[in-house]
């Protein structure tokens, strides 16, 4: 299967379950990762025959910030839902990242990872 990834799209949220989370903007970290068939768009070059990118971005940018969600994995599976649903992609994995987890460690990030088939 083909694939088509986006990776470290970063965008301002206030998604956690304290207080002090949903206060200000915080950058998370999105990777999208679509398996999908590509050999129509491969022959066409025609993008009506594959995934318009900007589209799989905007979509996920306003599902991510429509609300603040108290869990990443719950907001990573709504992106996985209407990527599915919107899109002719058979599988697809999200990963989101929160590196300002309010977590007492010395650590670079925690990760959420969903994965979706149709």
């Amino acid at each position: 299967m083909d694939k088509i990834r986006i990776l470290n799209l970063r965008i301002p949220a206030k998604h956690g379950v304290y207080d002090f989370e949903k206060e200000k903007d915080e950058i998370f970290e999105i990777d999208i990762h679509m398996e999908i068939d590509l050999s129509k768009a491969i022959i066409s070059d025609d993008l009506k025959d594959t995934v318009d990118y900007n589209e799989v971005v905007e979509l996920t940018k306003k599902i991510f910030s429509e609300n603040d969600y108290n869990l990443i994995e719950y907001v990573a599976e709504k992106i996985c839902e209407n990527l599915l649903e919107k899109f002719p992609i058979n599988n697809v994995i999200i990963k989101i990242r929160k590196p300002h987890a309010p977590i007492n460690a010395d650590l670079d990030t925690v990760e959420v990872e969903v994965e979706r088939k149709k």
